[in-house]
């Protein structure tokens, strides 16, 4: 009895054994019979295996001998009963100039903490060279040493790196030597718009030279004001008279716009119009020169 029991359980012990290490016989196949060199070819790999088993196909990190992987393919599993099928196309290259090239490639089983690898047949492929007859043991190269064109590219990643470095340089040096970038920018701006002014109140002179009327001294102090209002950050164009001698006390300027007043609401001749405008005029150019030093200190608004 305790002959049979050894008996029985060697027979279990060694068909399970058998089963974890059961013979896999992997194909490999090529698409076609031959290839020219450099030429991608197709290799196929399938396996059938008991679906109880784990098995993994080589990846790209696989050394395929002579050829060189350019991608790969898988197939979903079929499974009939208790055996599933595997495959997987390989899409491969070979720069070798072998007029014959073989490859064989494994299929791993794991098993607990272990792997097995078997390998399929040997997949055979025929090089076709465009060169015919046989290779000279010392070629020698024809040397051309003539100069070939070669089309200019730009290298954006150095602009862009020099354009970093550079605009880093600019504001280091505007935090460190009291903002000249901003002060560059906000006396062009007020410039600009000082010049601009200046047109327009000779466009507004010329035209009272023309025709002293209510209508052309109402444009000229209009623009005026606007621009003084954008210079001083004052609300001039809402403000009266009395009002703007309150912010600008300039005992000259107050007799100005009374007198201007009193020639368009009471009907009294101006002393001198071309003094009254050529005065407002000088407020103006007063309040941006002004505006200039305290932006060369400094100060923005």
């Amino acid at each position: 009895m305790a002959g049979i029991a050894l008996f029985v359980l060697s027979f279990f012990i060694g068909t399970s054994f058998g089963f974890a290490q059961e013979d896999l016989k992997p194909i490999a196949r090529f698409s076609k019979d031959s290839a020219k060199v450099g030429e991608p070819i197709k290799l196929s790999l399938s396996v059938n295996y008991r679906s109880s088993i784990r098995i993994l196909f080589p990846d790209t990190n696989f050394q395929f001998s002579s050829f060189e992987i350019q991608k790969k393919e898988f197939y979903p599993t079929r499974t009939k009963g208790e055996i599933s099928r595997d495959c997987v196309e390989y899409e491969l290259t070979t720069f070798d100039l072998d007029s014959i090239q073989s490859l064989k490639l494994p299929v791993f089983q794991f098993s607990g903490n272990d792997s097995t690898g078997w390998y399929s047949n040997e997949a055979s492929l025929k090089i076709l060279q465009k060169f015919k007859g046989n290779l000279p043991e010392k070629p020698v190269f024809e040397q051309d040493l003539s100069l070939i064109q070669v089309a200019k590219r730009i290298n954006y990643p150095y602009i862009l790196i020099g354009m970093t470095v550079v605009l880093i340089l600019i504001l280091m040096v505007n935090f460190f030597f009291d903002r000249p970038i901003q002060k560059f920018i906000y006396l062009f701006l007020e410039k600009r718009r000082h010049n601009a002014y200046l047109k327009l109140y000779d466009k507004n002179y010329k035209q009272l030279e023309s025709t002293l009327s209510i209508e052309n001294v109402e444009s000229l102090l209009v623009n005026w004001r606007r621009y003084i209002q954008k210079v001083d950050s004052q609300p001039y164009t809402s403000f009266t008279s009395i009002e703007i001698f309150k912010v600008l006390p300039d005992k000259a300027l107050r007799d100005v716009l009374q007198d201007v007043d009193r020639w368009i609401y009471g009907g009294i001749d101006m002393k001198d119009w071309r003094f009254n405008m050529d005065y407002v005029k000088q407020v103006a150019v007063q309040l941006y020169i002004k505006k200039r030093e305290t932006i060369r200190n400094g100060k923005f608004e």
